[in-house]
């Protein structure tokens, strides 16, 4: 014990007398400045000073300059480090005289990897909003002078089609807008081929539940995927353009021109285009784009060309908008399009029956002329600081001219049906639709009323001359099969005029801060009118039993309450329940036969968002929607347009209900810049409308319709991007798994067709900026068909595809690039297989100031074997088809680039 007392009174001894010393120690100051190579003083150096007594951070002012006071320690480390700067560490001795140290210039030398140095102040890729996906484009590496369309191939989960087709998030894009205006009417092919990526802030991918539901806030419909484009904030001022003209062989030819202009909020565009090489200058019949999924989105690479036949396209339009007061603003369009197309294809339809198969093999070639015209306006007004109204008519009008030959082998067992058909049809089909919105706010904050009416009148002339004949044989003997010869001449002319009306009301009432009640009422009907006269053109007769003169009408009324609560901003869920009365009614006004059809649906909905982290989210919504039959299902007649396959309409078919649950997952991680989305998605349909077949005589077929239970699918797909080693490596991946349970009737009897669809595609994309673009694509697709019947073997097809696409930079002025692709396909029947191999070319030239003009040589699938080859389930139908695409061919083009913003005077 005396011992360790002895010791304790020494430590402490020890411990008095140092700092007795240390405070007896002179405070001195420290200080100097920080200067680069060139001699010019570095602002923001962090000056880091460490003593066994002091530690102690101080930052370089504007001239360099750095100091520290009340420095004890007798010796000391200075650490000197800034971003794109070398790291240096100084030691020094504190034994100078007096009580301030003034240091030698430090000099800084440069870092040599400052490219990595940099990637650290790097913008944030990736923004998770509530129902928006954002990618900022400062954070890609976009080389200069490219198109939004060549930007959007950057962005991880978006993918572009040749044909200019967009898919984000495993949908199709339906419309694009500019600074939440739509630019050129929402058209997709304009905008990505027209607007320049450097204008670009940020893309946004927005899951647009309609006009109804932003007024209302209330999501209750199933959403379509749209682009934002959001301006950077010193283009909103622009002027640009571009001239392209190009010719090539094979009588090839290309020409297009636009002038955009774009002056803070006024933006004003002409476009026009002709060309035989399948390109589109606008959508021309863009898709809805509302909760389904494009079954080709796993044919990643860009020379994988979609469209089928050769086109011969001619095209030209104007967009206008303004704010033309602080309260009133318009934008609208015209376009019009002239498109021809031929196409020759093979295909082999499959139909099981319970004991056999009936198999048509089709060779055939299809012409069409189609010209379009579309004028589509948006009117909005700001009434007061309460009432808002908006008015979008949209008129169209188009004409179809096509000519249809083929030739058909078909067989059943031991008889051969031979088939020539030939038949010509003219339709023409004006459309005028009207859409209005109606939102007023009152005085307490949050209430308010919305109304939303449309009224649609459509009306479709046509005339359709027939001439098929067939013959049947028996396979074992070679003989004609007595009384099984046919030759069916016909002149059709159908005069067909839909009225279709919508009605939506919505009140909402805020309950407290977080949460509101919704209580909506909604009218929808359509009416149509049909006309039918067929003609036996050989004999001259008129043809009663095939002729109709029929009313068809339908009605809904549904009432219904949303509960909304969002208790913070990571939790959000609604309750709703409505119901919902229908009413299907038919009129054959010949007999005066009526027949109608009354139902009650009683339609639940949920649905909850749940933000996990600031990285990841969880969404469930339940939904429940009603489908109408369509025309061709209803129209009490025997239509031998085909008469090998004779349609029969019911027109005692109810309304299906579709009861559907999707989930999804969403994540991204900031600082690894990955990106991660699953969704699934169940339906359940109640009187499902399916088909019902039947083999009356030989190869012929009859198909009516009608209502079954039984129907089911699970739908799922996933996505996952991430860069690999570094921010120049890219991997993405994407996978989709179908499972459909379908029903259909053979010969009256109940058949399971259970269809399971996997594919899975991988994407590597490699980039040194200025030097090398690349880009890996596979994709593996299974396609397994299992049928109920005890005679049917059922389908196995399997493809897979495999593309590598590539741009090497010579110098700043010259480019060259290809992309090549090869397909296997397997399962398929040997008269439409086929195994292409893809090869596009081409070396480019930049000049002028700006480099605003580009001369382009390519050649275009150098092997000669660009060939459509697709596979389709259709109820117990399986169809196999090839179709001619664009083949080779060789052009030079040149294109001259304009633009004109603050900044640049090119």
């Amino acid at each position: 014990m005396p011992s360790i007392a002895i010791h304790k009174l020494l430590v402490f001894a020890f411990l008095f007398v140092s700092l007795q010393a240390v405070a007896q120690h002179q405070r001195k100051e420290i200080s100097g400045i920080v200067i680069d190579t060139a001699g010019t003083p570095l602002v923001g150096v962090n000056v880091r000073l460490t003593s066994i007594l002091d530690t102690v951070l101080a930052v370089t002012d504007q001239s360099g300059f750095f100091g520290f006071t009340n420095i004890i320690g007798p010796e000391f480390r200075l650490s000197f480090s800034m971003i794109g700067y070398k790291i240096l560490d100084r030691s020094f001795v504190a034994n100078f005289p007096g009580l301030t140290m003034q240091l030698l210039p430090t000099v800084l030398p440069p870092q040599q990897t400052l490219l990595k140095e940099i990637v650290i102040n790097r913008v944030q890729p990736i923004v998770i909003k509530e129902d928006t996906v954002q990618y900022n484009m400062d954070a890609y590496n976009i080389r200069e002078n490219s198109l939004l369309e060549e930007a959007l191939k950057l962005l991880p989960n978006v993918q572009v089609r040749r044909d200019g087709k967009v898919i984000a998030h495993g949908k199709i894009i339906s419309r694009v807008q500019v600074d939440s205006k739509n630019f050129f009417g929402g058209e997709v092919l304009t905008a990505t081929r027209n607007l320049p990526a450097e204008f670009i802030q940020s893309v946004q991918v927005i899951d647009y539940y309609g006009d109804m539901a932003n007024s209302t806030g209330v999501k209750d419909t199933e959403p379509e995927k749209i682009l934002n484009i959001v301006l950077k904030k010193d283009r909103k001022q622009i002027l640009f353009g571009q001239v392209t003209g190009g010719g090539g062989t094979e009588e090839r030819y290309i020409g297009s021109m636009g002038i955009n202009n774009f002056n803070d909020g006024q933006e004003f565009s002409i476009l026009g285009s002709f060309n035989n090489t399948n390109t589109s200058l606008f959508s021309y019949g863009a898709p809805s784009g509302a909760g389904t999924r494009d079954r080709g989105n796993v044919d990643l690479t860009g020379m994988m060309d979609p469209v089928d036949g050769v086109n011969i396209t001619n095209s030209a339009g104007i967009s206008y908008s303004d704010d033309l007061s602080d309260k009133v603003s318009v934008y609208g369009k015209y376009t019009f399009t002239n498109r021809k197309n031929n196409t020759i294809g093979h295909s082999v339809l499959t139909s099981h029956f319970d004991f056999y198969e009936i198999i048509n093999r089709e060779e055939k070639e299809v012409n069409t002329d189609n010209m379009n015209h579309l004028m589509a306006w948006d009117i909005e007004a700001q009434l007061d600081s309460r009432n808002y109204l908006k008015i979008s008519p949209n008129l169209s009008y188009s004409t179809v001219n096509s000519s249809n030959h083929s030739n058909d082998t078909i067989k059943n067992r031991s008889i051969v049906s031979e088939r020539v058909y030939r038949a010509t049809e003219d339709v023409s089909t004006p459309n005028f639709d009207m859409d209005v919105l109606y939102s007023r706010m009152f005085n307490k904050p949050g209430r308010k009323f919305v109304l939303n009416m449309q009224g649609k009148y459509y009306k479709q002339d046509k005339l359709e001359d027939i001439n098929d004949y067939f013959e049947s044989i028996n396979a074992n003997t070679g003989q004609p099969i007595p009384g099984d010869a046919y030759t069916l001449t016909q002149q059709v002319t159908s005069d067909n005029q839909n009225r279709i009306g919508r009605l939506k009301a919505s009140f909402v009432e805020p309950i407290d801060k977080s949460s509101i009640l919704e209580i909506n009422y909604e009218y929808n009907y359509t009416a149509i009118d049909s006309r039918r006269s067929v003609w036996d053109t050989q004999n001259e007769l008129f043809v009663d039993s095939l002729s109709l003169d029929y009313s068809y009408f339908f009605e809904s009324n549904r009432v219904g309450l949303n509960y909304q609560m969002e208790q913070n901003k990571r939790f959000k869920y609604t309750l709703g329940f409505a119901v919902q009365p229908l009413l299907l009614q038919g009129h054959m006004l010949e007999t005066d036969t009526l027949t109608q059809h009354r139902n009650v649906n009683l339609i639940p909905s949920a649905g909850f968002r749940f933000r996990i982290s600031d990285e990841s989210e969880l969404s469930v919504e339940y939904l429940g929607t009603n489908n109408q039959p369509n025309f061709s299902q209803i129209q009490p007649i025997r239509d031998l347009s085909n008469s090998q396959n004779i349609i029969i309409g019911n027109a005692d078919l109810k309304a299906e209900f579709i009861n559907r649950v999707t989930t999804r997952f969403r994540q991204t991680k900031m600082g690894r810049n990955q990106f991660f989305e699953a969704q699934l998605a169940l339906n359940k349909i109640q009187n499902k409308i399916v088909t019902s077949r039947s083999n009356p005589s030989s190869t012929v077929q009859e198909t009516s319709f009608r209502n079954s239970t039984g129907y089911f699918d699970a739908r799922g797909y996933y996505m996952f991007s991430t860069p690999v080693i570094n921010e120049s490596f890219q991997l993405n991946l994407n996978g989709t798994t179908d499972y459909v349970n379908n029903v259909s009737y053979i010969n009256d009897q109940k058949n399971f067709g259970r269809n399971f669809i996997y594919s899975q595609a991988v994407q590597i994309r490699f980039m040194l900026e200025n030097i090398i673009e690349t880009e890996l694509n596979t994709s593996y697709t299974f396609n397994r068909t299992r049928y109920s019947l005890r005679n049917s073997d059922g389908i196995d097809a399997n493809s897979f595809l495999v593309g590598l696409a590539g741009k090497g930079y010579l110098s700043d002025n010259w480019a060259f690039g290809f992309d090549l692709s090869h397909r296997l396909n397997n399962g398929y029947s040997s008269f439409v297989n086929a195994n292409p191999t893809l090869l596009n070319a081409y070396v480019e030239c930049t000049f002028l100031p700006n480099n605003m003009a580009l001369l382009r040589f390519q050649g275009f699938d150098l092997f000669n074997q660009n060939t459509g080859v697709t596979h389709e389930i259709i109820g117990s139908d399986a169809l196999f088809m090839r179709n001619n695409r664009l083949a080779r061919y060789f052009m030079v083009s040149l294109n001259i680039r304009l633009q004109k913003y603050p900044g640049n005077k090119s």
